[in-house]
């Protein structure tokens, strides 16, 4: 059975990448990101495109106490997630940041960083690489000495999504007493809702077991309905995960920020252009070293590691099955379904809802399928051509 799924892993990424929305996207000339600040327990990031301005909002919970002590070197991170989702809905020619100053390495480093994020977007459109936004530091001040210097134990902190992967990394890490707290991203509140309390159940299991550290994240406005985006939509959690996590990670004195990257993070979908794309680039192994490598350089102490680098989603599902089969009723494996209006958890319709469902019965059995997603997705006409790519 390993075999069969592994070509039909291989499949689905690249049916993935293709059912992905495509076309011409608006452009700008420069967004400019301008320097945070705190409003009681909510941290604010502005933002110039051309003349519009956009605000990034992020939501602590009251346990939260660190709001004077976060250092530039964590706040950059968390703008250049939000720079990078913006210059997928607007992409411009250059991005400016006025407020930050680094040395050259770390300027080549972020400029390397955006390939990683905008690569799938840039293949998908048949954009030029040569047309990559150049991110441009401010060159008025020295950098900023990493004084910053938080306490850390050997503990973890593990972000969790609703999703099987990171369900069974939560549930390994509690079978093998790993001294550990769970974290979470929500991009929901503000305009885009609190829908989100109902679409994952799972948070509920977790925060019985652990300390769920949740942080709501959302623009203003979205940016997206502003410029009239229709293309891909492939925000950058990673980047915002990691960073808001040390954040976290150095109140709570972890050292350890573990994600739930499966094997198949390290996989190709297409090549363009002379380059690999991989829509889930910054999961793989290349990228751990990666960003490991830039947290060394600038003396902050965390590390980041997954806890499904070496399997399959496969072997995730099938170990939660043998576990307790009752944990896949409460997972949350649809994006598209995360953000339509009312509790439906799985929308039946994307390819992400047919690998899951495939899974959960080649693990399970057919009823138990059926039951936890709702429908027989294998006979859906809808379906056809995906499972068409999937197979073929």
């Amino acid at each position: 059975m390993s075999s069969i799924f592994e070509q039909f892993k291989s499949r689905y990424h690249e049916s993935r990448i293709q059912y992905m929305a495509t076309g011409e996207s608006p452009t700008c000339s420069v967004i400019c990101s301008q320097a945070p600040e705190w409003n009681s327990s909510k941290l604010i990031f502005p933002f110039l495109i051309d003349n519009w301005k956009h605000f990034y909002e992020i939501e602590f919970p009251l346990e939260f106490k660190n709001t004077d002590k976060l250092h530039p070197s964590v706040l950059i991170g968390i703008a250049m997630a939000e720079i990078y989702r913006l210059c997928e809905i607007c992409t411009p020619e250059i991005v400016q940041v006025c407020w930050y100053s680094c040395l050259a390495w770390e300027s080549d480093w972020w400029n390397e960083d955006i390939y990683w994020y905008l690569q799938q977007k840039f293949y998908l459109e048949k954009w030029g690489w040569d047309k990559m936004p150049r991110i441009e530091f401010s060159q008025s001040a020295i950098e900023i000495e990493n004084n910053w210097l938080p306490s850390v134990n050997d503990t973890y902190l593990l972000a969790v999504s609703g999703g099987k992967e990171s369900t069974f990394g939560f549930e390994w890490m509690q079978q093998a007493n790993l001294p550990m707290e769970a974290f979470t991203l929500h991009h929901a509140g503000g305009i885009l809702g609190n829908n989100w309390q109902e679409k994952f159940p799972v948070f509920d299991y977790i925060r019985n077991r652990t300390r769920l550290w949740e942080i709501l994240t959302h623009p203003r406005e979205d940016p997206a309905e502003h410029f009239g985006y229709k293309g891909v939509r492939n925000d950058p959690t990673i980047t915002n995960a990691l960073f808001l996590m040390m954040v976290i990670a150095a109140q709570q004195g972890h050292r350890f920020l573990v994600l739930a990257n499966d094997k198949s993070s390290n996989e190709s979908n297409a090549t363009y252009e002379g380059r690999e794309v991989n829509h889930q680039s910054a999961k793989g192994t290349a990228y751990i070293e990666r960003f490991n490598s830039f947290l060394e350089r600038k003396g902050l102490p965390f590390r980041y590691v997954s806890i499904c680098e070496e399997v399959y989603s496969i072997a995730t599902v099938h170990q939660l099955s043998l576990w307790d089969k009752s944990i896949l009723n409460v997972l949350t494996s649809c994006n598209e379904a995360q953000w339509a209006p009312g509790s439906c958890r799985w929308c039946c319709q994307c390819p992400k809802c047919a690998f899951s469902y495939a899974l959960i019965e080649a693990a399970t059995d057919y009823r138990f399928a059926v039951q936890v997603v709702g429908k027989d997705l294998f006979n859906l006409t809808t379906l056809e051509e995906v499972w068409r790519r999937a197979t073929k």
